[in-house]
């Protein structure tokens, strides 16, 4: 079975640029740990993991056609009792590849699916940025539409649900639902990510990641230079390490 819509991961990451002015609108380390909330989620759509009591296992069943989805799952099925979810995220959004980080490797294929654009520049005529307005194919105004259907009452598409969930958990609520007039609005946004149990450590886990990493000026990213990282088999080839749980605890 192959992928043919925009996932998860892909749609979180559009709601999280300027669609006109491409500035980047969640810091990019927050939104790594999103993304790995929506793969997750995404799996849980397609039948192939579970997640119960905390935990995120494998059910056994085949790949889903989708290289980026597959890895995730291979990886995750090596681990008969599963693992930890917060772990699981934690890990994930930590992942480095040749390609970049997971944020990177999702963006790639969105700029290649032609449903973002990257601009690049040099502020001041030294640092160099990018930024990344939507593309030919904007699938970001239709993502925002739903979102915004979802805290109005109008959309009970599970789907949609998810994707409300994890801009919220995210930190998207004030980009997607500016000003006063939207007060009541970003709060339902905030109880949509309440009821998902990934959103909801999604949300925790953002909590706990915010503070100290800086966010470039004006929402362009800075381009990295030399980024040269492990080929694309990201942790899920084994735990990344030993699984001490959450905070020094046995799995």
């Amino acid at each position: 079975m192959s992928v043919q819509h925009f996932t998860l991961p892909e749609e979180l990451l559009l709601l999280a640029y300027d669609p006109v002015e491409g500035r980047a609108l969640c810091r990019p380390h927050l939104l790594r740990i999103g993304l790995a909330g929506a793969l997750a989620a995404e799996l849980v759509l397609a039948g192939r993991v579970a997640v119960d009591n905390d935990r995120i296992t494998a059910l056994g069943t085949p790949p889903v056609g989708d290289a980026l989805l597959d890895v995730a799952l291979t990886g995750l099925a090596k681990r008969r009792k599963g693992q930890k979810l917060p772990r699981w995220i934690r890990d994930t959004a930590a992942v480095k590849t040749t390609d970049g980080r997971s944020d990177e490797v999702w963006r790639h294929r969105l700029i290649a699916r032609g449903a973002l654009h990257e601009e690049r520049s040099r502020a001041l005529g030294i640092v160099a940025q990018r930024r990344h307005p939507a593309g030919p194919d904007d699938r970001t105004s239709p993502a925002r539409e739903r979102v915004t259907a979802v805290v109005n009452g109008a959309s009970g598409d599970g789907r949609d649900q998810l994707l409300a969930a994890f801009a919220g958990a995210t930190g998207l609520a004030d980009a997607l639902l500016p000003g006063d007039e939207h007060h009541r609005l970003r709060g339902e946004l905030a109880l949509v990510a309440r009821r998902d149990p990934i959103a909801r450590t999604v949300r925790d886990l953002v909590n706990e990641a915010r503070g100290p990493a800086p966010r470039p000026r004006g929402g362009a990213e800075p381009i990295a230079e030399g980024t040269g990282w492990n080929p694309l088999s990201w942790i899920f080839n084994g735990d990344g390490g030993s699984d001490g749980g959450d905070g020094g605890g046995g799995d």
